[in-house]
This record gives structure tokens, sequence and C-alpha cells, in this order.
């Protein structure tokens, strides 16, 4: 019996070893996994070798040597690899065995001794993070896709240095990471480059790109600079080049003096990608940027060109914050973001010195942080993350727009000079290295009086934002904060500034709320505008005599950052039920025809476009459709300046619908002719077209390819060919084209993927439409496996941004229904994207109840 008893112990500790086995090689990179390797590992180098044909239809033959330190000799050598083709494994010379297994290469230790070891891997590189074009090939690798293409050890806390050699058409150039050392010619059409090795980068920071690309290269204090484009347009490049260089100049001047750490790299390249997946990327070395969004058309707006300044910035802010310390884990991939934003908006002010960028800050994030923190599904700054291949889904508003604000906060707290300081120390004590939010706490708390730790846990760890009200009882006068979702107890500790009004006078007040409930020393004003500027987040609520106030003088003030503020905060209770959406139409209206701050006017045209849309039905919009028409033509004829004229053309182009309007509309785009002075461009006349080919009962998908043969820029032909087929008339063609979005290969342009979508849910088709909305979702699992972290949530963000009915509600609540176990990560990304289709739906059904009575 003692015997027997002992068999099945041995049996279950066997077993128990085998699943603790199988649960550290799961599928992605577990977080176990993740730290056994980081304690194991150290002294990484990496080679990569590949040969780039001519053809797309052949692989790309790769080789890939890791150099490394394993201090423990008995564990098996765990890398990762999502492809089987794996040809031959080398270690320490000798061909050795090997398992594939849950996208891992596994080498028994046996292999492998404690200290250098030398490992080869022939393969064929995986397509899956290679964007493989005719004349064009690039890599992206973040956040966890270096393992789709290359043996590695893909997480963020095991950096190595990488090298590369390329072997490709001996009419394309090469950019990677390194500088290239050494180049020739090879048979069959071919040249063979290498490239100097790299500093310590984690992989989803490794690049090499190749292709047809044209160079410029400017140098100052002894840095070149070189862009690297696929633009044909020689004049947009001549005319934007020397901007794009100075902002690359000046970004790392300021970032140099403002950390006084040097810049951490060997190089600045700029790689520019036609219709790239993100705004840009940080790959050290080789930064990649949308070519679009840096080569501007003639006549852009002031918004593109401040966009083009804080991407720039943002980018190269990343070489400090990301590249040279990076987070140990994705989890905390805001801690890069919250600084290349936050950086970026004090670079960006130097050089535009004419604009308000306490406004710019303000819209720029309020609004869009709002958008996700309001929603009962909302995620806090810092996220929890298991496993890697989830690691898309940490990335979103929150980080972007929200982790600023608070970082604005955070300096506040401490101090402009303090957190310079810090932020130096910071950047010496872990360069090349890995930190954790905690990490940097720890340095800040020892040049500021708070206790950080302790503020950040609501603000960093908590989602959603607080409710502040400002209250009367007995006679005094209070500020009360409550949680907009839940009976939580927790405060948001800050600091903000109201205005308070008696007889026409306005009083500024700086209020600190460290409670629930905070007593004001002055008696309650006549009226309350709740928030003066950027100073204070949270759904700020209007009682009805000031909200009134509000609407009916906002326009008399001179005040740019109260004016901003208010139209924020007023929309926010328009979302809340608190305003009428005709009469904030009717109000936003008047405000566009009056203000002449092209940033207010950005921002309440973008408040516009989503009410006349969402909030406000089909009737109201008929009737007000030649004021609307009016408002946007008669600001033209202001001529304020050609940045607001083209604002106004755009405005207008997109709601245009009496028959007059689109007659006119049609005119401009088949003569190609400027409009109020401004230069249409082909990608303005490209929207021009779908707005046209939606709305007008005669045009189809044959007007949108007629006008897409006479357009220059390839990239924006091949997306109007490409987007064609939803204008169709014929609605198999619409069938067939929805249904071929399943297939990977038609997906490989994301953004005319997203452009589609946008279309095809567009609120003008919706009542027809709608059938599409489960298949759409349906697809987001897919489109998160094999797409770019930011597609799965563009994806559901454009399917539902269409829709503010009941009926698209109830798609929704089936689709969860009928798949039960749904990803959490994805279940959250569409819930945040459908809160604007329940709360458009409330409010058109809460007004229409009202009107009747």
């Amino acid at each position: 019996m003692k015997t027997l008893l002992s068999f099945f112990v041995l049996v279950l500790l066997v077993l128990s070893c085998q699943n603790k086995k199988k649960d550290s090689y799961q599928t992605g990179v577990s977080i176990e996994l993740a730290q056994q390797r980081s304690a194991d590992i150290s002294d990484l180098k990496y080679h990569l070798e590949m040969e780039i044909p001519d053809s797309l239809n052949q692989a790309v033959k790769s080789k890939a040597i890791l150099q490394f330190i394993k201090k423990d000799a008995k564990s098996p050598l765990v890398l990762d690899f999502t492809s089987d083709n794996v040809e031959r494994v080398l270690v320490n010379g000798q061909k050795v065995f090997f398992a594939l297994e849950n996208e891992h290469i596994i080498i028994p230790s046996k292999y492998i001794i404690a200290g250098e070891n030398k490992v080869e891997i022939n393969f064929e590189m995986g397509e899956g993070a290679l964007n493989r074009n005719e004349k064009y090939l690039y890599s992206l690798f973040v956040p966890d896709r270096a393992r789709t293409a290359i043996p590695c050890f893909d997480q963020p806390d095991i950096k190595g240095m990488v090298s590369y050699s390329i072997t490709m058409p001996q009419s394309w150039s090469a950019i990677t990471n390194g500088v290239a050392d050494f180049l020739e010619e090879v048979a069959g059409g071919l040249k063979h480059v290498t490239f100097t090795r790299s500093k310590p980068i984690s992989t989803y920071l490794w690049a090499f790109a190749a292709g047809e690309f044209s160079k410029t290269t400017r140098e100052k204090g002894g840095r070149p600079v070189s862009i690297y484009h696929m633009e044909k347009d020689s004049a947009k490049v001549e005319r934007c080049k020397e901007s794009i260089f100075s902002q690359v100049f000046h970004s790392i001047k300021w970032l140099e003096d403002y950390t006084n750490v040097a810049y951490p790299f060997k190089k600045y390249d700029l790689v520019c990608i036609p219709s790239f997946q993100f705004g840009g990327m940080e790959h050290p070395g080789a930064v990649y940027y949308r070519q679009e969004l840096l080569f501007l058309d003639e006549n852009p707006t002031q918004d593109d060109l401040l966009s083009r300044a804080q991407l720039i910035a943002h980018e190269t802010a990343h070489m400090w914050f990301g590249d040279l310390v990076t987070m140990k884990w994705f989890s905390g991939v805001w801690q890069k973001e919250v600084f290349a934003n936050f950086i970026a908006d004090k670079i960006v002010k130097e050089q535009f010195p004419e604009v308000n960028h306490g406004l710019t800050f303000m819209i720029n994030h309020f609004p869009t942080s709002f958008s996700v923190d309001r929603t009962a599904a909302a995620n806090p700054i810092q996220q929890q993350l298991n496993n890697l291949k989830d690691a898309g889904s940490m990335y979103g508003t929150i980080i972007y727009h929200k982790a600023p604000i608070v970082m604005n906060q955070l300096e506040k707290l401490v101090g402009e000079e303090a957190l310079q300081q810090g932020l130096g120390m910071y950047l010496k004590q872990y360069g090349y290295g890995n930190s954790s939010w905690a990490d940097l706490m720890k340095v800040l708390n020892d040049v500021s009086e708070y206790d950080l730790e302790l503020w950040s846990q609501v603000w960093v760890n908590e989602p959603n934002r607080p409710v502040m009200e400002f209250t009367e009882e007995q006679g005094r006068f209070f500020i009360q904060q409550s949680s907009e979702y839940g009976d939580t107890a927790k405060v948001w500790a800050q600091r903000f500034n109201y205005i308070g009004i008696n007889k026409n006078e306005m009083l500024l007040y700086p209020v600190e709320v460290l409670s629930s409930k905070t007593m004001l020393d002055e008696n309650k004003p006549e009226f309350v505008l709740p928030s003066a500027d950027a100073s204070g987040y949270g759904l700020f609520l209007f009682d009805p005599a000031s909200l009134v106030y509000a609407m009916n003088n906002i326009f008399l003030w001179d005040d740019e950052l109260l004016k901003g503020s208010t139209l924020i905060h007023l929309y926010e209770n328009l979302l809340v039920g608190k305003v009428d959406s005709k009469k904030y139409f009717k109000m936003l209206l008047r405000f566009i025809k009056e203000e002449e701050n092209e940033q207010l006017l950005s921002l309440a045209c973008g408040q516009l476009q989503t009410l006349y849309w969402r909030f406000v039905d089909a009737g109201f919009r008929n009737d007000i459709a030649e004021d609307l028409e009016e408002v946007y033509i008669e600001k033209m004829d202001d001529d304020l300046s050609l940045s607001i004229n083209k604002m106004m053309v755009q405005e207008w182009s997109s709601k245009v619908s009496t028959s007059k309007g689109l007659k006119k509309l049609k005119q401009v785009v088949v003569r190609k002719k400027k409009m109020a002075g401004v230069a249409l461009s082909d990608r303005d006349l490209s929207y021009m077209v779908f707005s046209l080919a939606m709305k007008d009962q005669e045009l189809d998908d044959a007007f949108v390819l007629d006008v897409a043969k006479g357009i220059e820029d390839d990239d924006v032909r091949g997306m109007m060919e490409y987007v064609s087929p939803i204008f169709s008339k014929d609605p198999s063609r619409v069938d067939a084209f929805v249904d071929g979005l399943a297939m990977l290969e038609n997906r490989k342009k994301e953004n005319w993927v997203l452009t589609a979508i946008g279309y095809i849910h567009h609120p003008y088709h919706q009542e027809h439409n709608m059938k599409y909305l489960k298949e759409t979702l349906d697809l987001t699992e897919e489109i998160k496996e094999t797409g770019s972290l930011f597609f799965p949530m563009f994806w559901v963000q454009e399917a539902l941004s269409g829709y503010s009915s009941v009926e698209a509600l109830k798609v929704v609540d089936y689709f969860f229904k009928d798949n039960p176990m749904y990803p959490e990560d994805l279940k959250m990304k569409i819930l945040q994207a459908v809160d604007m289709v329940d709360r458009s739906s409330k409010l058109k059904k809460q007004e229409v109840v009202i009107n009747d009575q």
C-alpha cells in the first residue's frame, strides 16, 4: 500500500512538472517565461542576415546569429518564433535537435553551457510583420511581432545590440538601426550591404526597410540627418523638407538641453512610408513616419502644421523615453508614451510662438481622453498584462491623452525644475536598460515634498474620472466630488481654477480638492463656469442658470482658454442629458460664424460633426442644411486665412447635402479648381468624391474610378480604387467587398481598410448597411491576430461611429450573447466604442419625448 501510494505521488509530481512546463511555454510570451528568461539571459547580441528577392512570390531567406550569456545551464533555451520554417539550428558550432512548440523554438539544455553561447538559426522570415510591396518593404515589430518574423527573445526587458546584413535588388536602398558600413554588388542584379551594430535595444524597436527610396540629407553640428521617401511630387518635397529637418534638429537639441543627456544613438534617419499604419514609430536610427503627414499638401491648415511638428517631437522624445530607457513589461507601455506626448507639447511651444499652446494642450487631450474615460468600460492608465500576445490592447486613448494630463498635474505638484532634474537623474540611472513607473516615482519622491506614490494610485491605477459639482447648502458654497460609476469613495486630488460671475464681473478662483466635499471661502456667485482652463479634469456639471449663461455669452468672451474649456465641458454636459442637442447645434453654428481663432474653430467643428451625424435626426439635418452650408461658405468669404479656409472647405464638403451644394461640389471635383483660394490636393479631392458618390443618387463607383484615373498620387489613387466598390448601386458588389475583408490579402493597407469601413458604416448608410455590423464585429479577433497594434481599436471605432440607434445596440448585445467567452480586451474596446451609440440613442429618444410634451 505504501509502495502504491509512493507511486501515485511520483506520478502527480511528474504531471505537475509537465503542466508547469506546458504553462511556461504557452502561445505568445507569458509573463512567467519572460521573468524566467530576463533573470537568465544577458549580454545579448543579434546579427540578422536576409536575402530580399525581387519577387513577392519568393520567401525572404534569413539567418539569425545570437550570442549571449546564460546563467542556468540546466534549463532549456526557449526562443520565440511563430513560424515552422526553421531549416537548421547550430549551438556553439554543433548542429542540434530542437522542438517547435506553441510559437517557440526549444533547444534542450544538454546543448547549452553556463556562460557565453552562440546560436545560429537558418529560417524563412515570417511574412506577418513584413510589409512587402512591389517596390519596398519594411518591418514593423511593435509590440510583440518580431517573433512572427525572426527567432528572438521577444520581450522588452532583454535588450540586445543588433546588426544586419541585407542582400537586395541593386536599385533598392536599405535603412536599419545601424549605419551602413560595407556595400558590394553580387550576381543576379543584387547588392549586399552590411550595417554596424546598434546600441542595446528591445526587439520591438528593430527596424529594417528596403526599397526604391530617394534620399536627402542635412547636417548640423556634425550630426547628419537623412530623409528616405517615395514621394514623387518634387515640389511637395522641396516645399516641406527644410521644415522637417529644422524640426528634427530642434527636437534633438531641445531634449539634450532638457535632460542633460546626449542623443543616445548613432544616427537619426527618417523613413517616410506611404499609408504607414501609424503616424510614426520610434525605431532608433530608422524612425518611420507616415509619408503624407510629413510632406504636407499645399495650403496646410494650422492643425496640419502643428500635428507634423508634434509628431516629429513625439518620435524624437522616444529616443530618450522608450528607446534609451524602456519599460520592463508592456503593461507599462504608457510610461514611454506619456513622456513622448508631454515633452512634444513643450518642444512645439518654441517652434510656434504665435499659437496658444495651453489651448492646444487642452483641445488635443481632454476631449479625446474623455471619449474613453467617460465610458463604463474605461481602462486605467496602468493596466495588467499576462501575455505579450495581448500587448496591443494596452494602447489606446487613455495612455496617449489622459496620461499627459496626469503628467501635467504631476509637474505642477513637483515643480518644473524639480521634474526636469528628476527626469535627468532617471535617464542616467536606467540608460540602455529598463524601468517601471515605481522606479520613476522613487526618483521623483527624492525631489518632491508630496507622496507621489499615493497620488498616482487613483490617477494612474484607477479608471474613469470624477464628477465635480458646485452646490450651495445652508448659505455655504461647496464643490462636491463623486465617482461617475459606482459608489466608490476614492478621491481624485487635484488643483484647478474656476470662474465666478457677479454682475457680469468675472473673477478667477483657484481651488485644491483633497476630499469628496470641499468648502469654498467665497459666497456662491450668480453664475459659475466650473473650469477656466486645462487645470481641472473630470465631468464638471453646470447648474441650470450657469448653463444658460454660458450658452448665451460664450461668443462675447476674449479669453481663448475659457472659451475652449467651456466648449469642452458644455459638450460633456450635453452627453449626460443636461443640454438640448438641437439648441447646442445652433449655438455651435453661431460660434463658428463668429469665431476667428483657428484652434477654437477646429474644436467647434469637431463637436458639430458628431452632433450632425449622431445626435440630431434626419429631419433636423434637412431643415438646417441650407443654413449650415451657408455658414461655411460665408466663413470662407471672411478671408481670415488660407488655413481656416481649408478647414471650412473640408467641413463643407463632408456635410453638403442640398442639390445646389452637391452641384457646386461636383463642379469643384470635375474641374479640380481651387476653392476659396485653397489649392485642393489629391487627398482633398478623394474625400470630396466619396462625399458626392455617397449622396448623389446619379453617381456610383464608376464616378469614383473615373476621377481616380486623373489622380497623380499613387497612394491616393490606389486607395480610391480599393474603396470604390462600396459606392456601387449593386448591393452584391458591396456584399462581395465586405466578404472579401475576411481574407488577409485584402487588408494589407490598413488605412485604406479603415477608410472603407468608415464609409460602409457611415450614418448616411446606417439604415441599409447595419446588416454588415455583425460581420464586421465577427472579424475583430482576426484583425487583432494579423493586424498592427492600433488596427483592432480603429476597426471597431470606425464600425460603430456611424450608429445612434437602439437597433445597433441590439446587434452588439446579441454579438456578446452569442460569444460568451469573447476576449476581454477586445470586449472592452467594443464597449468603449459603443458608448456613444448608447448615449446618442437615449438622448434622441429623451428629446423626442420632451418635444412631444
